[in-house]
Formats: C-alpha cells, structure tokens, sequence
C-alpha cells in the first residue's frame, strides 16, 4: 500500500490479490501473517455479490480469517452462516502502516461498494482527513 497526504486529503494505492475460491485449508497457505482487509464474495445466481470487507490488524490476515470462519469461534456466527449459504470468494491486500489507514481504506471500500454485511451507516474513518481516496490495483495473475 502506498499513502500520499496532501493539505488535509489522503491518497492511497492498494494491491488486492488475485480472486480464490474459499477452501479453509487453501486460504491458510495462501493468506500472509500480515494486517490488512480481505475483500469477501458470494456467487449469488451467477453473480459476484459483494458481502463483506474484513480488516485484520493484531491477527493477521491469515489467523483473522480462520477465526472468522472457525465453526467453534461463537463470535461470528449470523456473518459466517450468511456468507457459507452460497460460493465463497475472496481476495486481500496488505496495510501494515497502522490500524487507522486500515480504518480509513475499509470506510471507502464500504462506502464504495456497499457490501450485505457490514455496517454501511454507522462505519467512521479516522477522521484525520477531510476527503479519503482509494486507487486499487488488480493482481492478475
């Protein structure tokens, strides 16, 4: 991820991976012991439906998305129960700067897409900036 502040607006440049269909032991190995917001999809009648944006700062991307997906982790049930109802996609990028960047690219991914799952009205960013801006870049490969 990159950041550029510029008078009190904020630029940031993230790298989402490639898109994975979601198998628990797949994504062990896949995901990076690293913060960051994992991008989470549902094939819904043919269609990729956004449902929800997962950000992972202490735990990691890796060990955040086991815990959200682990059956006997109590915490998340009515989100995990939505989001194994149908096909389960998903891709990452990495934000180790600090938790707040992390807050601020969640508030205009959630602002931009609307995701089913997560709190569209009541999210906040930081509030270190006047206007936040998301470039994203795709991994193709």
């Amino acid at each position: 991820m990159k950041k550029d502040t510029r008078e009190k607006n904020v630029y940031y440049s993230i790298n989402w991976s490639r898109l994975f269909a979601y198998d628990k032991y797949e994504a062990r190995r896949v995901l990076p012991e690293l913060p960051g917001i994992i991008w989470i999809q549902n094939k819904i009648e043919r269609r990729m439906e956004t449902s929800l944006f997962y950000a992972c700062w202490r735990d990691g991307l890796r060990v955040g998305f086991s815990k959200l997906m682990d059956d006997l982790i109590l915490k998340h049930n009515d989100i995990r129960e939505k989001l194994i109802q149908y096909d389960m996609f998903y891709k990452y990028c990495v934000i180790d700067t600090n938790p707040k960047d992390i807050r601020d690219v969640m508030f205009w991914l959630i602002k931009e897409y609307k995701p089913i799952l997560n709190d569209n009205k009541d999210f906040q960013d930081s509030k270190r900036y006047m206007n936040i801006f998301v470039k994203e870049i795709e991994d193709k490969a």
